[in-house]
């Protein structure tokens, strides 16, 4: 018992540094471009091993919806600095968008694939 006591404090005092993607809640709003809708995203990167995000949406089954973002994809955001995102998608989408999420791209030493990822998802209103 004392054993799964010590662990279990361990493992609170530890701290998880990610990054944060809000609002929650986003909303779509019409852009600047007939038939395209707008959401703006912030991301705050904590995480010192990242600069790069990805930024994609997805319906309530996961599946890819096709986005754009002006900024480039993926976009690089320094560990601390926080970053505003227009996400657009199009009104044609709009009612199979579901989620907005931002995926952490941590590249292996040398280049290659990621190693660890995190994806934040935000649930369209």
């Amino acid at each position: 018992m004392h054993r799964y006591l010590t662990l279990l404090i361990l493992c609170a005092c530890g701290s998880a540094m990610a990054h944060e993607f809000t609002p929650t809640y986003p909303e779509l709003k019409p852009s600047h471009v007939k038939g395209v809708l707008t959401a703006r995203m912030y991301l705050h990167n904590m995480r010192e091993d990242v600069e790069y995000y990805r930024i994609d949406a997805y319906d309530d089954v996961w599946n890819p919806i096709g986005i754009a973002v002006p900024s480039g994809n993926p976009i690089q955001v320094k560990h601390l600095a926080k970053k505003t995102i227009d996400v657009y998608i199009r009104e044609k989408d709009k009612d199979r968008a579901y989620y907005i999420c931002s995926t952490s791209k941590l590249q292996l030493r040398g280049g290659g694939k990621t190693a660890v990822e995190s994806r934040i998802c935000s649930r369209i209103k």
